[in-house]
């Protein structure tokens, strides 16, 4: 019987390399963090580190789908779905978790300096409070269920 990685199709490795995109994303907030400090962890960061980030990020989502469209097959859905796996799931917070865990601590009980984030915030407000460890996971999980339906219906168009 062959090794279950053996059976993963060109585009399901593509889905998992772009959510592997998300955690050195993380990798990186955490330089961040070496260079600035407990500020940096509390959102208390100059107003150019993150345009630069979000830059970064983008590029590093861009990767694994640019390889799949010049090295594998020039699909648009395709393309879409890779890109938009480490893009959603930044965006619901995986970046954020994986911040924690990399730096060897737990998540915060509550993470204040998440409360204005466009998803992760009115994930906390639609619960009726702010943002903690448990909305973000709740988001983080949202975040991959959104992922699964759109990574099957691009990859069937």
């Amino acid at each position: 019987m062959g090794n279950k990685f053996n059976r993963l199709t060109k585009f399901q490795t593509a889905i998992i390399i772009g959510i592997l995109g998300v955690i050195l994303v993380a990798w990186i907030d955490l330089q961040g963090f070496n260079l600035l400090g407990e500020d940096y962890t509390n959102g208390n960061f100059p107003s150019t580190v993150w345009p630069h980030h979000l830059l970064t990020a983008l590029i590093i989502f861009l990767i694994p789908a640019i390889c799949y469209w010049v090295f594998y097959k020039k699909d648009k859905s395709e393309f879409t779905a890779i890109y938009w796996t480490g893009l959603i799931l930044f965006y619901f917070g995986l970046a954020d978790v994986f911040y924690f865990l990399l730096m060897g601590n737990p998540i915060p009980s509550v993470l204040p300096w998440l409360n204005g984030h466009i998803i992760i915030g009115n994930i906390a407000k639609a619960a009726g409070s702010e943002v903690t460890r448990e909305v973000l996971l709740i988001s983080v999980a949202l975040g991959f269920i959104l992922v699964y339906f759109i990574t099957k219906k691009l990859e069937k168009i």
